[in-house]
Parts: structure tokens; sequence; C-alpha cells
């Protein structure tokens, strides 16, 4: 029996670089999931996706609102979503950062296929 669209887990990426955005929303789909693709934290938080998000990927360093303060509004909302953070910029700050907030992980850009899967993976197996 063929899968719905609404069966089929969401996993939402929001990362201001377009050439990221749409290169790891690539990897989602061919991974089977479905995935939906925002330029900024504000319009992920707009969007009418935020509550059926499986997982999000999440860039950690953004102009306007960065992932770790996205993350921390989400939590102040009440919306409990896993969250895999990537970075180009993995410095030891950001990693204290990250490790002391509620994100499952930090992935290094180049973001690796098979570790991103691997952790969304785990990610969904938390959300059920």
């Amino acid at each position: 029996m063929p899968l719905s669209a609404s069966s089929i887990e969401l996993v939402s990426i929001v990362d201001d670089d377009s050439f990221v955005r749409a290169a790891t929303s690539s990897l989602v789909r061919s991974f089977g999931w479905e995935a939906r693709e925002f330029a900024s934290a504000p319009a992920f938080l707009s969007s009418d996706v935020l509550r059926r998000t499986g997982c999000l990927v999440c860039d950690v360093q953004m102009p306007e609102m960065d992932g770790l303060e996205l993350l921390d509004r989400l939590r102040r909302d009440g919306v409990r979503v896993p969250t895999l953070f990537i970075s180009a910029f993995a410095s030891a700050r950001v990693r204290e950062r990250v490790n002391a907030s509620t994100a499952l992980c930090l992935i290094e850009k180049p973001i690796d296929a098979s570790e991103l899967e691997s952790w969304i993976g785990r990610a969904l197996k938390r959300k059920d």
C-alpha cells in the first residue's frame, strides 16, 4: 500500500544558504522522507508545517535569529521537535552551546549523507 503524503515523516530544513537547503532537501527526499525548506528561523516559525515537523535540521549561524535562539523559542512556545544542528563553523564555543541545548547533535558541513540519514532516523524514532 503506498504511503500517503500525510504519513511520510516531515523534515524541515532551516538554513540561510540556498545551496545547503537545496542539497539537504534533496538528500532527505532520497532517504524517503518529505522535506520543506526555510531560508530563516522566522519563516519556519510562521509556517503551516511547524507542528507536524518530525525532525528539524537547522543551521546554527543565521542572521535575524540563529538556530539556538530558534530552538529556545520553540521550547518556550511548547513545541518539542527533535533538532539536528549543522554548521560550517563548528568552533569550541558553538559546540558548547549546542551541547548545552536540547539538540541531538551538531553535524559539520559539508554534510555527510550517511551521518545525516542516521541522525534523522534517530530523531524520527524519538518523535514516536
